[in-house]
């Protein structure tokens, strides 16, 4: 019979203090780089209108069939990934790690980094849906020469809108 020592089950694994936690964050770090990546491969999206055409003599017309001497003004939008959507990213993934810091306990810090994982997850993805979803609202018929606004679902992403004269090609 041997009187040698058996680790207990309960003892921490050998190494430094906390690796579970540290562990948490690299993960939360990890995922979020690469919801930071995958974002604006999802917030790509575009619709245009060329109210008007070109008759049968080679002329301009416009929306409502009336020949025109200028050519009708065609009105591009175009969605983008919002810097701010990047900025929120880190706010949470900062935030979390400040709560980190101030945990009592191991299992509170890593429930912390867990819903700072969720958080980042759902609020890209909420950046997409709801940037998609206005701009499929948007109609291009409000459009005339002397309106050229629209308003953009501002933080979560960017429509450019690009005016030009129709051409002939």
């Amino acid at each position: 019979m041997s009187l040698a020592q058996t680790p207990s089950e309960t003892s921490a694994a050998p190494g430094l203090a906390g690796v579970v936690v540290i562990r948490g964050i690299r993960r939360v770090l990890i995922w979020s780089l690469i919801i930071a990546f995958l974002y604006p491969a999802f917030m790509n999206g575009s619709k245009g209108i060329c109210p008007g055409g070109i008759d049968a003599d080679g002329g301009f017309i416009d929306a409502s069939g009336r020949s025109v001497d200028e050519a009708p003004m065609c009105v591009q939008l175009t969605l983008g990934p919002s810097p701010l959507v990047y900025l929120g990213i880190a706010l949470i993934v900062l935030l979390a790690i400040g709560r980190v810091m101030k945990a009592t306990d191991e299992r509170a810090a890593l429930r912390t980094l867990e819903w700072a994982l969720r958080a980042v997850g759902l609020f890209a993805l909420v950046a997409i849906v709801v940037s998609h979803a206005w701009m499929m609202m948007i109609p291009l018929e409000q459009f005339s020469s002397e309106s050229w606004s629209v308003f953009s679902p501002f933080p979560f992403g960017v429509i450019d809108v690009d005016v030009t004269p129709m051409t002939v090609s």
